[in-house]
């Protein structure tokens, strides 16, 4: 629904809603006398009567429309001779239209919309979504050629109007390709190993000596404790 269609219902509601209130509370409910008195105001008066008018328009209209507006029609005439003819449903353009923009894998058709004209015209608009980032204005001129040729065998001459939308890719382009390149063996010289073994056969092991000095006696106090004993464990 358009801007201007949504804004006009919108005040043709409100309208009837206040033309509504203001008439029926004299009527009905507590506030009678106090609706009534609002009559005798010229501002108010003025009002209800811009709201009335603003009703009986929207009133009008809708009625109007419900008389003459066409019927929503679900197929389209192609081709007719004598008394026989060939119809193409929306269904099965929608369904040519969403084959034609998904084929090749780089794009996704998230809607596909079919209007019906007078005279069978034909108009489609699909909102597309790439896999992956494109460049628009190239890719997007080929898939509106492949499009229009691709309904073309469906509905013959009569698409008027193909209108494309693209939203969004799903993912982002990706980083082009780094070749990496792996080392699957490598090859030790053998001098190396000798080298190796020479210098492990050559080499020693240290001995490790902790002088005596450094190991502090046991304190007095505790040396008395110890009673010595013999070799069955018995006290001396």
């Amino acid at each position: 629904m358009g801007g201007i269609k949504r804004f006009c219902l919108f005040v043709f509601g409100l309208a009837g809603v206040l033309c509504l209130c203001a008439l029926a509370l004299p009527w009905v409910g507590p506030y009678q006398s106090e609706a009534a008195s609002l009559m005798a105001n010229s501002y108010y008066y003025l009002a209800l009567q811009v709201v009335l008018a603003i009703t009986a328009f929207g009133l009008v209209v809708t009625l109007l429309m419900s008389i003459f507006a066409p019927r929503k029609r679900k197929a389209v005439v192609i081709s007719s001779e004598g008394g026989d003819q060939i119809t193409v449903t929306k269904t099965a353009i929608s369904s040519q239209a969403t084959h034609v923009i998904e084929d090749g894998d780089k794009f996704v058709a998230e809607k596909v919309r079919v209007g019906l004209g007078r005279g069978g015209r034909i108009e489609v608009s699909a909102r597309i979504r790439p896999r992956r980032v494109v460049d628009i204005t190239t890719e997007g001129k080929r898939l509106h050629d492949n499009l229009a040729s691709g309904l073309a065998t469906v509905c013959g001459d009569r698409v008027q109007h193909v209108n494309l939308e693209f939203v969004e890719a799903e993912m982002p382009e990706l980083a082009q390709d780094v070749v990496v390149e792996t080392v699957e063996s490598l090859e030790v010289p053998a001098s190396v190993y000798e080298n190796a073994a020479r210098l492990a056969e050559s080499e020693e092991p240290s001995d490790i000596t902790v002088p005596l000095s450094s190991v502090a006696p046991p304190p007095a106090n505790e040396a008395d404790d110890v009673e010595p004993t013999d070799v069955d464990g018995e006290v001396a």
